[in-house]
């Protein structure tokens, strides 16, 4: 049982899309059973690219987030009756998985949703934490307090970063401070390996935070963007290691060689995508599951004010 929190320093460092990519190899590939949710009021875009429609942005014409979700879960949570059955009838699921999707808050009124949600939150996900193996959780970013709430009971909080220096070089100046004694993941999405800020160029140069068994890459894929378009991530990620699983690693490689492009698509990005995003995931695995913290320099965090 993990509670894991993503976060960045800025908006749009591409949190969701690494979420996304997290879960479904988590329980597609590892057989996890996670739940997945977003503790945002509103402009989140968690549930989009799994089932096609967001909360708060067509509940008028649309049933599919009615009665379930985060509003949902909090009143059972509140009730004491937030057990594995009643969880799972607030979420939506998805075939053939154990992959639990938990819709944010319908509510529209910010004051309302601080008192409503905000204050109760973490007690539905402590209670939820015990009904699955891992809870991912798609908070706020920067400088906000209820992420900072979130964090601070985190088993594991998952740094995204981009390749943009000044990102960076923000979470060092004004955030690397509050973290002491806690496991976190620098995550690096959209990822690039012929720019100058590559994943060993990082490691070198903010080596005090960001090391090998404590950072990972979500590569770029046209396929995996186009997939996200469509609604269609878990098929693709499934499909992906699917043909993984059927075909080794080194002929796949192999064939990538003499087949650059299929169509709008290279084979090559693919594996590229799966392979680096596999290691990624599997160091978050191995840090999750680790009892104690490798180097104390980074970690829980501290009371924000």
């Amino acid at each position: 049982m993990s509670i894991t929190v993503f976060w960045s320093p800025i908006h749009g460092q591409g949190q969701t899309s690494n979420l996304h990519v997290t879960a479904a190899i988590m329980g597609l590939v590892h057989r996890k059973k996670v739940l997945m949710m977003q503790t945002h009021f509103q402009k989140n875009n968690l549930e989009g690219p799994l089932v096609g429609k967001n909360t708060g942005l067509y509940n008028e014409d649309n049933e599919l987030f009615q009665d379930i979700g985060l509003d949902a879960a909090i009143t059972f949570s509140n009730m004491s009756r937030l057990d594995s059955r009643a969880l799972e009838s607030c979420c939506l699921t998805f075939q053939d998985t154990s992959l639990m999707l938990l819709p944010g808050t319908d509510i529209k009124n910010r004051e309302t949703f601080d008192r409503d949600i905000g204050s109760n939150v973490i007690r539905m996900i402590k209670k939820a934490d015990a009904l699955t193996d891992i809870v991912l959780i798609d908070a706020n970013s920067g400088d906000d307090e209820l992420s900072f709430r979130l964090m601070a009971i985190a088993d594991l909080v998952v740094i995204n970063l981009t390749q943009r220096r000044h990102v960076l070089e923000k979470y060092i100046t004004d955030y690397s401070g509050y973290f002491k004694d806690k496991k976190v993941f620098f995550l690096f999405g959209d990822y690039d390996d012929n720019s100058i800020c590559n994943i060993n160029n990082c490691r070198t140069r903010f080596n005090k935070y960001i090391k090998k068994y404590n950072s990972g890459v979500i590569p770029y894929c046209t396929e995996y963007m186009d997939a996200q378009n469509e609604s269609n991530i878990l098929a693709f990620i499934r499909n992906g290691f699917r043909i993984r699983q059927a075909v080794s690693v080194s002929r796949v490689k192999n064939l990538m060689r003499g087949i650059v492009r299929t169509g709008r698509y290279s084979l090559e990005e693919k594996e590229y995508f799966l392979s680096r995003s596999l290691a990624a995931v599997e160091k978050m695995l191995a840090l999750m599951n680790s009892p104690e913290i490798t180097d104390n320099r980074e970690g829980a965090v501290h009371e924000h004010k």
